[in-house]
């Protein structure tokens, strides 16, 4: 069985008698599937499994060893008698795969898979799909310039960092307020100028994105930094096509007396929007054929331009074909402007 020799004895201590004993799993394998298909896919999977712990550098537990080794076990004995694996016998791959995708401290909190199953706090982290999330990122920093190619960084900028050092940044009550968003949205944010964000945006237009991007001076007046990548912020945002009204949110007051409202009502760890999250955002959103907020508009309440003269918000506009950063009047009163919570950004990686 190469899938056994494959995650079982890299990670674990090789003595002859777990030698033999793969061996002859491999030789029963190849010998005694079903048909080469079904033999094949199973090794396959296992196989990615492998690729993911040594990409990642994760070290299988024993008890994550002994329980992958149990059911395939189970797979062995039925191949050796014909008899049908099912979906329910190859499940342990999924959960092997789920548990070297975790995020460092929770492989650390939970070091079985049993107990793993057992927890809530997986279940959210499952639900929010970041591992996935993380490979589609990378291929939109590549489509607007930031990569040179999915997963390397150009010349002269620092690296984007890798899933496991993304996912190091969260705390768990992040993930669990992450998992109660409309849409959970992972973000990497390159730490470059805004108008460097910009620049991308109109350089990489596409769909019915036609024309270039509008941007008030408030936003100039208030940027920073350069066109190279200095540092990376990890963030998940609420990225829904367009926003429901928070609870709490009244939309019969003017926009000061809202924003307040909202930032009491966050819990700990929970942030609202502002211009490089929403950046990266819409990015994401225009490259999947289908813009964000291009009903309603966004209240960006974490930027750096807010101010007791200025209220900065975004969107998309229908009617220019392209994205929006403006501003309002703090007194305004209007149903059409929502807020979007995210987490996360609080570690900046170099």
């Amino acid at each position: 069985m190469k899938l056994y020799i494959i995650i079982i004895i890299i990670k674990m201590p090789h003595t002859p008698e777990t030698s033999s004993t793969f061996a002859e799993a491999s030789a029963d394998m190849s010998a005694s599937a079903n048909t080469p298909s079904d033999r094949q896919s199973i090794l396959d999977q296992i196989s990615e499994i492998q690729d993911e712990a040594k990409k990642n550098k994760v070290k299988l537990t024993p008890e994550v060893q002994a329980y992958i080794r149990e059911h395939l076990e189970v797979v062995q004995q039925k191949l050796v008698n014909k008899e049908e694996v099912t979906e329910d016998d190859l499940k342990f791959m999924q959960e092997a795969r789920l548990w070297v995708d975790l995020p460092k401290h929770l492989r650390e909190k939970y070091s079985s898979i049993q107990e793993m199953n057992q927890s809530n706090e997986v279940a959210e982290v499952k639900k929010l799909k970041l591992k996935s999330q993380y490979s589609e990122r990378l291929i939109t920093l590549q489509h607007y310039g930031f990569l040179a190619e999915a997963g390397k960084s150009k010349e002269g900028d620092v690296t984007v960092p890798s899933y496991e050092k993304a996912m190091s940044t969260f705390k768990p009550e992040e993930l669990e307020i992450a998992s109660r968003f409309q849409k959970p949205v992972l973000l990497l944010v390159p730490e470059t100028s805004f108008a460097a964000k910009v620049k991308a945006l109109d350089a990489h237009k596409q769909g019915i994105q036609e024309g270039d991007t509008y941007v008030n001076d408030i936003y100039t007046d208030s940027d920073s930094g350069s066109e190279k990548i200095t540092g990376w912020r990890v963030f998940i945002v609420d990225g829904a096509q367009e926003m429901e009204t928070y609870e709490g949110d009244n939309l019969d007051l003017r926009f000061d007396k809202r924003i307040k409202n909202r930032k009491t009502a966050r819990k700990p760890d929970e942030k609202g929007m502002d211009r490089h999250r929403y950046a990266l955002l819409m990015m994401e959103a225009i490259k999947n054929g289908d813009p964000v907020d291009k009903r309603l508009y966004i209240l960006l309440d974490d930027d750096p331009a807010l101010s007791a003269s200025y209220v900065p918000r975004a969107l998309f506009g229908l009617g220019v074909r392209g994205v929006s950063f403006g501003c309002n009047n703090p007194d305004l009163i209007t149903d059409n402007a929502r807020f979007r919570s995210s987490v996360g950004g609080d570690v900046f990686l170099t």
